[in-house]
């Protein structure tokens, strides 16, 4: 499964999530679950930490051998998207520290409407502001309001996809044990390959 994540560093929960106007994220709260979160809004994608090291979501993936790619143009990232040569992209992008206007959010928005014309159902999509989210994803068993710690969206995210988790993560994720459809793409020789690459990070 595929992985799209806009992180809107700064952008304010009240706007995400309580903005009527702001109808592709509406519909993609309504496919999936979104929600608030507690802790550190930056370290949503952190993993795992090893003595001075830290494994994010996107160095986890690239371990996996897949191909992951930032982008702070959405042009950019449409663009890539086309390709359909992708595993992994994030999209990052800032928000004033007073949440800025009301227009930002809904140039995002539009943004998102045209870049989502490039999936397919093979995609899951996180949107995450500061200290808030939204997640879609055709194996997701959860729908609804949904909330937990900012460092327990990674482990969802990368178990819904159908990846194996490193023994010591630092959240949870909010499917453990639920029945999922694993499409990561994974065989069985390349989950050795990234256990034994976690393995030589600390990481398990």
């Amino acid at each position: 499964m595929k992985i799209l994540a806009f992180d809107l560093q700064g952008a304010k929960r009240a706007m995400l999530l309580a903005d009527e106007r702001l109808e592709n994220l509406r519909r993609l709260m309504d496919m999936g679950c979104f929600g608030e979160l507690e802790g550190n809004p930056r370290e949503w994608n952190v993993l795992a930490r090893h003595e001075a090291h830290t494994l994010t979501l996107a160095e986890f993936l690239a371990q996996a051998g897949k191909d992951v790619a930032m982008f702070e143009d959405v042009a950019a990232l449409q663009s890539k998207l086309a390709s359909a040569e992708w595993d992994c992209c994030q999209l990052n992008a800032s928000f004033p520290s007073d949440g800025g206007s009301a227009d930002l959010y809904l140039d995002f928005d539009r943004g998102l409407g045209e870049t989502l014309q490039h999936l397919n159902d093979d995609t899951l999509i996180l949107v995450v502001g500061e200290l808030c989210f939204v997640l879609v994803a055709s194996s997701n068993p959860i729908d609804g309001y949904q909330d937990g710690s900012s460092l327990d969206l990674t482990p969802t995210v990368l178990e819904l996809a159908g990846y194996p988790l490193p023994a010591n993560i630092e959240g949870r994720s909010w499917v453990a044990g639920m029945e999922l459809n694993r499409s990561s793409g994974l065989s069985d020789d390349e989950q050795a390959m990234l256990r034994e690459r976690l393995s030589g990070l600390g990481y398990i």
